[in-house]
């Protein structure tokens, strides 16, 4: 649905990940799709979602600027580890304890504010050098109503 890119913000003296929606996508439910992620992620302030800091247009293209994080999302570092196909060590069971923790912390608040994420996968899952683990992609979130059945489109 969006293309990603690292920018730089001369303003504020950091990195951001732009998120723009792809050119050729010209449906209304897209461009709402991406700003329900944006909005979605505005309200969450936790350490282990990404943070999102502006949502515009520009040249007709609806984008969303958030936080970079320095890393890997979590399907690249359990190759770089050597844990795709074959058993992990405890050592190694211990750190994807800790992983997976700080991401259901994440999923954990988004839960608390209403919003149900819908795609985690390791894919949205960024390990950040610094340690921290953020959940981000919330392009299928949804606000929730409350009666936990999870009803959506399902596609």
């Amino acid at each position: 649905m969006g293309e990603v890119f690292l920018a730089y913000d001369g303003e504020l003296d950091r990195r951001v990940a732009i998120k723009v929606l792809r050119a050729d996508i010209t449906a209304t439910d897209a461009t709402a799709r991406l700003l329900r992620e944006a909005q979605a992620l505005a309200r969450l302030s936790h350490p282990n979602v990404v943070q999102v800091y502006e949502v515009g247009e520009a040249s007709g293209r609806i984008f969303v600027a958030m936080e970079y994080v320095a890393g890997v999302d979590l399907r690249s570092w359990l190759g770089r580890e050597g844990l795709i196909g074959r058993p992990a060590s405890r050592a190694q069971i211990d750190v994807i304890l800790g992983i997976m923790s700080q991401a259901g912390r994440g999923l954990a608040a988004a839960h608390a504010a209403g919003m149900a994420h819908r795609d985690v996968k390791p894919d949205n899952i960024f390990v950040g050098d610094d340690g921290r683990v953020r959940v981000g992609d919330f392009g299928l979130a949804l606000a929730s109503d409350g009666d936990g059945d999870g009803d959506g489109d399902p596609s």
